[in-house]
């Protein structure tokens, strides 16, 4: 705050090359003479004096962050206000226990969950992927980081990223460090909490939330006050709304919890606003590609640790293209909340029927802030050539085209992508530029994903045992061909322009789980899909629906929702095999995957990428609340203390 000559030399010294210099907005003194001018020159001078000084406090704050108090201080401060005592007094009254022995437990909860943020850990976190990141990456770039700048400069913002990678935890702290901003307090769960990374990624920033903490109100006090105290003071915050990494590469139904934690600490006056930020990160490729692909076959996910750390070294020697980090417009929740905003701040202080509708209404409105953060997440999500050349690919009826007729059907998507002011990456602008899709042939070929045969006919093609891999790569921009596939199939199968909408609707009902992230106006955006269709000369233009099925566009959209349909085919119809007695869950998963796999045999179905643990799994969420089977829990075996058990519904009286 007040350092000496020679500390002010040495600091200077020490961080010459990472100096500098922010201008920003001019001060207009004459127009405030015009507008305070009866106010006296003295009073005048003191108003310009305190604008200089709010301006130079944001700009330290963006750059430096709030500050830092000593942990101990941090738990004073979260261990009290709020309903703390409240529930501390009630649980001492129902367990029987001293008031001292549950404040001691909440303690331990907060021991668990709060950061420690010093700048030495941050540093060597910096240092480690300063030394990682060029090896294994061979680009970075961010779009839309000003916008989020500017709000971070007056309101605290939390970063809601896509989550695909661990490498998802490491990247926006080290951009905001890169840009001279405050990096973030990133919620992470439990499980990343092993030594020796957990107390580093703490000390440099992370809190840990455990996956579920229904039923302990104590740890649900905590937790709701550590978060109003970080709001409070103006911490940047990160939490990846899915929950979990995405082994598909699709966005996953978001998980509302941490975002109903977050709203309820803003409803508690902490701030006038706070702001979300959806965020996309693109990589050409992702280090846990391998691991996705064993868990998406069945295997069981393996439990992060030192060990596994150590045998991930080995993926660092290779090469995985580049990052692509995109930021949307934040959303306030002030205006979110907008009229609402005093109803449910009283949510704490009614009960009964009042109480219970309040609560709904904010259940309604946190699901549909969630919706609105995935499709803003989706909407500026990068599309690469990486997920074009994997969806015109797993497309092809064999997993091989001949090499002009996987360059014209990329082109098509390419440009279909252009025409909608989708985000490109360089390698999918350059390829369109050339008509060239060497590079992106060369690339997966580097990785093992495609093969590539010379000769007269030129072929590429997908080995069979890499289409599950591919098949995430696709999944990162499914959601731009989801509507336009969808269309084309219902013209494809004769629908009336008036019978579009609900056939879409029909299979966007099914796939609600796969796609939770709909188009707002499905309407609107089935209109321009069919408008685009039809001046890319694949549907004709003539006012009839005609669909012209040798186009290059439409031989790649058409199949794009295949593995989906096969899958849930084959779901259902071994839900209706069920055996009188019901079956174990695991046992039945085991059977629906042998039943794909005969059907990849008999050439009933031809999308091996289709047989995946999570597309088996929301198919039957999806036929449970359909009615058409019946999921329970029983005793489990071995290691297992309890188990999922699918009966078929009992037949109506």
């Amino acid at each position: 705050e007040a350092p000496s000559e020679l500390r002010r030399l040495v600091s200077l010294a020490w961080n010459a090359r990472e100096l500098s210099i922010v201008i920003g907005k001019h001060i207009d003194v004459r127009a405030s003479i015009d507008r305070y001018r009866n106010e006296g020159a003295e009073r005048l001078t003191r108003r310009l004096s305190s604008a200089l000084r709010l301006f130079l406090q944001r700009e330290e704050r963006l750059i430096a962050g709030p500050t830092l108090l000593p942990k101990r201080t941090v738990r004073e401060l979260v261990l009290r206000g709020g309903d703390y005592e409240n529930v501390v007094a009630e649980l001492a009254a129902t367990e029987g226990k001293p008031e001292t022995d549950i404040r001691r437990r909440a303690a331990k909860y907060f021991e668990e969950i709060a950061a420690d943020y010093h700048g030495t850990y941050f540093a060597l976190v910096a240092f480690v992927f300063n030394r990682i990141w060029p090896r294994i990456f061979g680009g970075f770039e961010q779009i839309g980081l000003e916008r989020v700048v500017e709000h971070a400069r007056r309101h605290p913002i939390v970063l809601v990223p896509c989550h695909r990678s661990h490498f998802d935890y490491l990247i926006l702290s080290y951009l905001f460090h890169q840009q001279y901003l405050s990096p973030p307090h990133i919620a992470a769960g439990i499980n990343l909490s092993f030594w020796p990374l957990g107390p580093l990624f703490r000390g440099a920033g992370a809190y840990f939330i455990r996956r579920s903490f229904a039923g302990d109100e104590l740890y649900k006090v905590v937790f709701r006050n550590y978060l109003t105290f970080l709001i409070r003071e103006g911490y940047t915050q990160e939490f990846f709304i899915e929950g979990g990494r995405s082994r598909t590469g699709k966005m996953l139904s978001p998980k509302l919890g941490m975002l109903s934690a977050l709203v309820s600490a803003y409803l508690s006056g902490a701030r006038r606003d706070l702001y979300f930020v959806p965020v996309s990160i693109h990589y050409g490729r992702v280090v846990e590609e391998r691991a996705y692909e064993r868990e998406l076959q069945g295997a069981e996910k393996e439990k992060e640790s030192l060990g596994g750390l150590l045998k991930a070294r080995s993926l660092l020697r290779q090469y995985y293209g580049s990052v692509y980090v995109s930021f949307a417009e934040p959303i306030s929740l002030r205006a979110v909340l907008g009229d609402q905003r005093e109803r449910l701040q009283l949510a704490g202080t009614t009960a009964g029927a009042i109480a219970d509708s309040v609560e709904q209404e904010k259940r309604e409105l946190v699901s549909a802030l969630a919706l609105r953060i995935l499709r803003e997440v989706n909407n500026v999500t990068v599309a690469g050539a990486t997920s074009v050349a994997a969806t015109v690919l797993l497309g092809s009826e064999q997993g091989a085209l001949r090499y002009d007729d996987f360059v014209a059907r990329c082109t098509a998507l390419g440009r279909d992508l252009e025409a909608r002011q989708i985000l490109l990456t360089a390698s999918l602008r350059s390829a369109l530029a050339s008509g060239d899709f060497r590079n992106s042939c060369e690339f997966l070929g580097a990785a093992g994903l495609v093969s590539r045969i010379g000769g007269a006919d030129d072929i590429v093609q997908v080995p069979p045992s890499k289409r599950l891999i591919l098949d995430f790569y696709k999944n990162t921009a499914l959601h731009f061909f989801l509507v336009p596939s969808l269309l084309v199939r219902a013209i494809g199968a004769g629908r009336s322009e008036d019978e579009l909408e609900p056939e879409v609707r029909q299979w966007l009902d099914l796939f609600r789980l796969e796609f939770p992230a709909v188009p707002e106006n499905l309407s609107e955006e089935i209109g321009a899909t069919l408008l685009r269709l039809r001046q890319a000369g694949a549907v004709s233009a003539n006012g009839q629906l005609q669909l012209r099925r040798e186009h290059a566009l439409v031989q790649a959209l058409a199949p794009v929702l295949d593995n989906f349909r096969e899958a849930y085919a084959v779901v259902e119809r071994s839900l209706a095999e069920l055996p009188a007695e019901g079956m174990r869950e695991r046992q039945w998963r085991e059977r629906v995957q042998q039943r794909y796999q005969a059907a990849l045999l008999l050439g009933e179905a031809r999308k091996p990428e289709g047989n995946s643990a999570a597309t088996i799994d929301n198919a039957l969420k999806i036929n449970a609340a359909r009615g058409l089977v019946v999921v329970s829990e029983v005793a489990g075996r071995g290691k297992r203390s309890r188990e999922r058990v699918l009966q078929s519904p009992a037949p109506p009286p």
